[in-house]
């Protein structure tokens, strides 16, 4: 019998040692555990800081094709910043001041070299242009009528 008790202690001390190798790794996995949770957190801020950046690099790429577009577009106007443009620019708009002056005259005084008289003998035709208008009227009906 004392076999079995030898086999009954060697056990309970295998089980012990097995008791405490356990509690041993249940202690270190623990740590690591606790280890692992601020590394998953920063693999976890940098994945979103990288989905983030990966978004406004997309945003920014559309907004460069943009401006490079709206640049073609403009590129064409580049001429009108040349110095001989700007003289041709501004002699243009010398010239049309001047329209502008001669149609406010014309607006103010249309006939300017007529005398009065004769500006009332035309304003006169053109409101009455069908008594003085003779080139359509024929003279003998105008006989006949009378």
């Amino acid at each position: 019998m004392s076999n079995i008790a030898e086999r009954y202690i060697y056990l309970c001390r295998c089980y012990i040692e097995l008791a405490d190798k356990f509690q041993k790794l249940d202690v270190e996995h623990m740590t690591l555990k606790s280890k692992m949770i601020p590394i998953l957190k920063t693999i976890k801020a940098c994945k979103q800081t990288i989905e983030q950046l990966t978004q406004e690099k997309l945003e920014l790429e559309q907004k460069l094709q943009s401006v490079t577009a709206q640049y073609k577009e403009l590129k064409s106007f580049e001429v009108l910043l040349q110095p001989e443009t700007q003289a041709v620019l501004a002699e243009a708009e010398e010239q049309m001041n001047l329209v502008q002056e001669t149609l406010l005259e014309i607006d103010q005084d249309s006939d300017p070299g007529m005398s009065e008289a004769d500006k009332l003998l035309l304003e006169e035709y053109y409101s009455n242009s069908n008594e003085l208008n003779w080139t359509n009227s024929n003279p003998t009906e105008k006989l006949v009528s009378s």
